[in-house]
């Protein structure tokens, strides 16, 4: 009896979250445009695309698929000096650092600074311990969340997940193939402190 109530609670928090998600409004929409351009294969990694005009950061895994992750069009921080290009481009690193030290297992949400984030946690249950970007004031945090990753929508290759105190973190270790073999050849990153 409590299996089945808590199957049931969670289909109607399933329920609630998707109808949610669907009315959310935010400059963070997904792309689902079918090119991307590629790297080599075999070379995988996050980088920030524009062949496609609007800037969005990729994915590519080693067999040479490149995901949409986030199609960037918000310009509220354009006056802060971070337009969307340039938040394409430094998000786009910081998820390709994260996935070359092992540190993105989990993406949640969270506060840092005082301000509604999208962040790394290590495990379910866990602070924010890296800033992805920072969300707008009065942006939905669980609907930007679920709207992050381009294959979360329509449930094509979707990451598992796991609901804790209301709080989503979405387990993205099975779709990145943490290769870190090539470190030695990394280029160098911009820091990351301090930045939306």
């Amino acid at each position: 009896p409590i299996k089945k109530s808590q199957d049931i609670m969670k289909q109607q928090l399933w329920t609630k979250v998707l109808a949610a998600t669907a009315c959310a409004l935010s400059g963070l929409t997904v792309a689902f445009q079918p090119s991307y351009g590629q790297r080599a294969p075999g070379e995988s990694g996050f980088r920030c695309s524009t062949s496609t005009g609007a800037p969005v950061t990729v994915y590519q895994n080693p067999q040479g698929a490149v995901e949409p992750w986030i199609e960037w069009t918000s310009h509220y921080f354009s006056g802060s000096g971070y337009d969307p290009a340039t938040r394409c481009q430094l998000v786009s690193q910081r998820l390709e650092t994260y996935r070359r030290q092992r540190v993105l297992k989990y993406i949640t949400v969270g506060q840092m600074n005082g301000q509604n984030v999208i962040c790394t946690a290590n495990q379910v249950n866990g602070q924010c311990q890296n800033l992805i970007y920072t969300l707008r004031p009065g942006q939905d945090p669980i609907g930007s969340l679920y709207n992050l990753l381009a294959w979360r929508q329509g449930y094509v290759g979707m990451a598992s997940f796991d609901e804790s105190s209301k709080i989503i973190y979405i387990d993205v270790t099975g779709k990145l193939e943490e290769n870190t073999a090539d470190e030695a050849q990394l280029p160098p990153f911009l820091p990351l402190s301090g930045l939306p």
